[in-house]
């Protein structure tokens, strides 16, 4: 189990490494193909804590407060109300709606348009559009732990790699921390979540470091569309096609 635990992080954690997406989109599906989905999510959430405060440091020269804090705080909003669905769904509706989430992902990020060099003005109407994509990711997460799609859909269009990278980041640090305790408040994150996620930690810290080294060296489109494949086979097998 620790051997299975730690590839699947060691691979999502290169992903976020590259991209500042990725870990809950694989840890999430795989984890839940021999796990409950109600103890993979929270165990997730409290990995991607531990795991988002290096991240901050790799990302800090791109960190931009008034951009990242217009999206992260509705999505602190977004994860308490998400949390609420996970504990009253059934296990059969969650899963579904994971797997059907993953491949309209899959779909998209195999015709999404080149990713822009430039970032766009920090206007009213790019933080509602902010908030709007925040808000809806924090609800997935809550809910599913699938909060990256939402930024996946919005941002590759408008803004260049190292500035997408660093938003996820920033989003996802103050996130994950609203979604642990949002967990800890309803009761779902205790000593079998806790444990299971340290004991997937060195793979975790090994996939963040690879993944740093690479991030430079390849394109964010080509890799996107690697990982949108990818997640094509848990996706199908949560919504019951296999």
């Amino acid at each position: 189990m620790a051997f299975v635990l730690n590839l699947v992080a060691l691979f999502a954690f290169f992903v976020k490494g590259v991209a500042g997406f990725g870990p809950a989109l694989f840890l999430v599906p795989l984890w839940s193909l021999f796990l409950p989905l109600k103890t993979v999510v929270p165990a997730t959430a409290f990995l991607l804590l531990v795991a988002n405060l290096p991240m901050l440091f790799l990302v800090r020269r791109h960190l931009n407060p008034r951009r990242d804090l217009a999206a992260a705080l509705p999505y602190a909003v977004g994860v308490v109300l998400g949390t609420r669905f996970l504990v009253a769904l059934p296990e059969a509706t969650l899963r579904r709606v994971l797997g059907v989430l993953l491949l309209a992902f899959a779909a998209w990020v195999l015709t999404r348009p080149r990713v822009p060099q430039k970032s766009p003005q920090l206007s009213l109407g790019e933080r509602l559009r902010l908030a709007a994509v925040g808000f809806s990711g924090g609800f997935l997460v809550g809910m599913v732990g699938a909060g990256a799609l939402p930024f996946l859909v919005y941002t590759p269009l408008r803004y260049p790699k190292d500035e997408a990278r660093a938003l996820f980041t920033a989003v996802f640090a103050l996130g994950t921390l609203v979604w642990t305790a949002s967990y800890l408040l309803f009761g779902l994150l205790g000593k079998e979540e806790a444990g299971l996620a340290l004991l997937a930690l060195p793979g975790t810290l090994a996939g963040l470091w690879l993944g740093n080294r690479a991030a430079g060296r390849l394109s964010p489109l080509g890799f996107a569309r690697v990982v949108g494949v990818l997640l094509v086979i848990p996706g199908a097998k949560l919504t019951g096609l296999f």
